[in-house]
């Protein structure tokens, strides 16, 4: 995909044009990780499958408005991952979500950054297939530092400083969960 202008021009070092369209963006970013970091203390599945899909959508307006495509299409991909998953457990699931993933991949593919988002997309996608809460909240660890490099690279200031949040929040979701199950043994 080609990239915009004013993408160009951060990029570039050149100073970052604070656009409504960008503010808007960023004003979206809070919002999707205030919800999002929400799904990291829930323990029942089907509720952070649904938070999730309300999450995604607000987050592919964000990255629609950054101009970022990769994101946009994994967000698209997430929310159709989390309606299906949400019916089917089964392995051709997750084998197919994948398939689709790749062939969106190749289609948005941006830059090497952009790699970023797919390689975090298909971490999140195994971890919501896994029937443990517990092991989505450890690969949500891994997608959280992934996606802070991201949106270094599509300049998301809000989407950095929330994704540090959302990988603290990850931790602490874990060890709260893992000291549950010490204590229950």
């Amino acid at each position: 995909m080609v990239r915009t202008d004013s993408q160009d021009q951060i990029k570039k070092g050149e100073i970052m044009n604070l656009s409504i369209g960008y503010v808007c963006s960023q004003i979206l970013v809070i919002i999707y990780y205030l919800i999002y970091t929400s799904t990291f203390n829930l323990k029942d599945k089907s509720k952070i499958l649904k938070i999730g899909i309300l999450a995604t959508i607000i987050s592919a307006l964000s990255y629609l408005l950054l101009g970022a495509y990769t994101g946009i299409a994994m967000c698209v991909i997430s929310i159709i991952r989390n309606l299906w998953f949400y019916k089917s457990k089964s392995k051709n699931s997750l084998i197919i979500v994948f398939i689709i993933m790749l062939i969106a991949s190749v289609i948005s593919y941006q830059d090497v950054f952009s790699l970023l988002s797919i390689t975090a997309t298909m971490i999140y996608t195994y971890a919501l297939w896994q029937k443990s809460t517990k092991k989505y909240k450890l690969f949500g660890i891994a997608v959280n530092l992934l996606m802070i490099g991201y949106d270094i690279s599509i300049m998301s200031i809000m989407g950095v400083i929330f994704m540090i949040i959302a990988f603290i929040s990850s931790i602490i979701g874990y060890i709260k969960d893992r000291e549950g199950v010490d204590q229950n043994e």
